[in-house]
């Protein structure tokens, strides 16, 4: 069972500091960018994706006529085992979806898919309100202002889609907060082998806690990372506790699979062995194909009677032009030799088309089974009607676990920041339903409802942004009263009107598209 622990800011704070050693002097603070550069430069290291090639490297060796393919010390039985005792292999089941997240395009795009259908610029700032009182004007525009000028440094869509790939790889996602006044954020990723989830914060979301031993043999990060680790470090060495939990303006935590914190599974764990297999399909494809174009050809030595030492041809010769045969004449993909007996070549024929019909049908009974198959795969897409519910489905199954984690995150981190900051509401839509999103806002702005900031974010234009070129529009240039609209079937009289606007493409049935591509309406 969850526990209903709650941690809160400063948590973990010292409550001595007399027995800091050397390496853990505090140090200024690095910035968010700083920690960024240090990174990327650091990151192969840092999330061990060396190690997790190395331990899998030999997955599938192709040149081996085993049962079983191997992986180092692992087989595919060692696969199946990992995935009956999910609770106990944690890290050998993270450690080879990281593996396929780099050798398998088809993982690779479908842990992206998932990641990279949020846009957190599909969102509300909503300034604090009391239906009961007078609300103060200039303090509202005052947090608003402050509110805005935060979010439009943090770039929170690289930020957590960076986050979402990895919870869709590992499961989990842990990492720290790093901000900076003018330069925004940075959210450093830590190694899941020295974390864990020890309970949530007040905002509802997971609170992480690290294994403080992780600095024993790496007090140079200790010292270059700075707080909150060596106030946690510090408070770990005089309590006895190794986990200790990130205070609230710095712990980042989210978990795909969130209906069971204490479980940690990849979240395409089921998928894994057929992943191999089509591995397996396309590496023994490319040798297939390789081997077509390669022959051999041996030149016979004959005898001139039945004595074997007796040729027609003395050998000197014949081995000096067959070696000047190899150096000019042979391509690479052509092998010789000197038997007794005539010229001779052997081909190896090319039977890789159906091969290549077998790749096709598992990469679509992949996609078919772990989604994305309406995008990753259009063949799959019998009609408008499926792809639409196909892509809408899977947006469901990605947003409506990712989207209220980050919101309550964002919105505790900038409580920390912001002495009376506003809400940040992100809605539950995806990129591929923008578009119908925008529609709907549009509407309900033509009803008079406040909803024109939003609308002009769903195009790509910050808050601040918007609010700046009405400034600019109205008030300096006065351009409404300078400018007409332009005509468009929607502003003209009865009399000019040129019948009914079109519709969009989306708006019509498979029938109604059937109908416009033949223009039946004009029949």
């Amino acid at each position: 069972m969850p526990r209903t622990k709650k941690t809160t800011a400063g948590a973990n704070a010292p409550t001595t500091t007399k027995n800091i050693s050397p390496s853990t002097t505090a140090k200024k603070q690095p910035t968010a960018n700083q920690i960024r550069e240090w990174y990327e430069k650091n990151k192969t290291k840092l999330e061990r994706y060396e190690d997790a090639t190395n331990a899998i490297t030999n997955l599938r060796d192709i040149q081996k006529s085993t049962r079983y393919t191997t992986i180092n010390n692992y087989s595919k039985e060692d696969v199946k085992s990992y995935i009956q005792s999910i609770s106990s292999n944690e890290k050998n089941l993270r450690s080879l979806s990281r593996y396929l997240y780099y050798r398998s395009e088809i993982y690779y795009r479908l842990c992206k898919y998932y990641a990279n259908q949020i846009d957190l610029s599909i969102r509300n700032v909503i300034p604090k309100f009391d239906i009961t009182e007078d609300n103060d004007v200039d303090s509202t525009l005052k947090n608003y202002q402050e509110t805005l000028d935060v979010l439009e440094t943090l770039n929170l869509n690289y930020e957590f889609r960076k986050a979402a790939s990895i919870s869709l790889r590992e499961d989990v996602f842990y990492g720290c907060c790093y901000y900076t006044e003018g330069e925004g954020m940075f959210i450093l990723p830590l190694d899941p082998d020295y974390m864990k989830i020890a309970g949530w914060y007040a905002k509802g979301d997971y609170a992480p806690a690290m294994d403080m031993s992780y600095f024993r043999s790496r007090q140079e990060l200790l010292e270059y990372w700075g707080e909150p680790f060596q106030s946690m470090y510090n408070t770990s060495q005089s309590t006895g506790e190794k986990y200790q939990v990130f205070p609230e303006e710095y712990g980042v935590c989210i978990k795909f699979r969130s209906e069971d914190w204490e479980t940690v599974v990849p979240v395409l764990t089921p998928i894994f062995l057929s992943v191999i297999d089509l591995l397996d399909m396309a590496d023994y494809q490319a040798v297939q194909e390789a081997a077509s174009i390669y022959k051999m050809i041996w030149l016979e030595m004959k005898t001139l009677g039945n004595d074997v030492d007796d040729w027609a041809v003395n050998p000197d010769i014949m081995i000096k032009y067959f070696n000047r045969m190899l150096d000019d004449a042979l391509p690479p993909y052509i092998s010789a030799a000197i038997v007794p007996g005539e010229l001779h070549e052997i081909s190896f024929p090319d039977d890789s088309s159906s091969d290549v019909t077998k790749i096709e049908k598992a990469t679509k009974e992949i996609l078919n089974t772990a989604g994305g198959a309406q995008i990753l795969n259009l063949n799959s897409a019998s009609n408008s009607t499926a792809f639409t519910y196909g892509v809408l489905a899977d947006s469901t199954f990605s947003i409506s676990t990712l989207i209220p984690q980050i919101q309550a995150i964002v919105n505790r981190l900038l409580s920390s920041w912001i002495s009376d900051s506003c809400m940040v509401k992100f809605f539950d839509v995806s990129i591929y339903q923008k578009d119908d999103f925008r529609k709907a806002i549009l509407e309900s702005c033509q009803n008079g409802l406040p909803n024109k900031i939003l609308y002009n974010t769903l195009n790509g234009v910050s808050e601040k942004e918007t609010l700046a070129m009405n400034f600019l529009e109205e008030d300096c240039l006065q351009l409404s009263s300078k400018l007409k609209a332009l005509s468009t079937s929607y502003t003209q009289s009865g009399s000019n009107d040129n019948g009914k606007p079109e519709k969009d493409q989306s708006e019509l049935s498979d029938e109604g598209l059937k109908t416009r591509d033949q223009d039946k309406n004009n029949k």
